[in-house]
């Protein structure tokens, strides 16, 4: 519970300390809060590509593809590497952080929600 609130209100907590550096207006405070959760939630996105193994194909063909251009002395030294010669593209299983979901979510809806409240003080 402590854990969910402390997701939810660390945007806007950001948001309003650079706020009050600054002008002290809505808009600004709006925007500021769009700058803040769409860099968090840039941020967590590629932590949470990183901890599903989604690059880890593109890993794999490097890999190969650099022990495949070695030369014969090298490839035997790195014949038995599992790093260099790698032998599966992917893990078995990705152990991914519950609370890169929950930030991602609760700062895309910052996001959003910021986009629609500038529109409607727009008016």
């Amino acid at each position: 519970m402590l854990k969910n609130l402390i997701l939810i209100l660390f945007t806007p907590i950001i948001s309003a300390i650079f706020w009050l550096f600054g002008q002290h207006d809505v808009i600004s405070f709006i925007n500021i809060l769009f700058y803040v959760s769409l860099l968090i939630f840039i941020i967590s996105f590629g932590i949470l590509i990183v901890q599903e193994g989604i690059l880890d194909a593109t890993s794999y063909g490097f890999r190969r593809l650099k022990y495949q251009m070695s030369s014969a002395k090298k490839k035997q030294t790195l014949a038995d590497d599992d790093f260099f010669n790698p032998r599966h593209i992917k893990k078995e299983h990705y152990i991914v952080s519950s609370w890169i979901y929950a930030l991602i979510i609760i700062n895309f809806s910052y996001f959003i929600i910021s986009i629609l409240v500038s529109i409607l003080l727009s008016k």
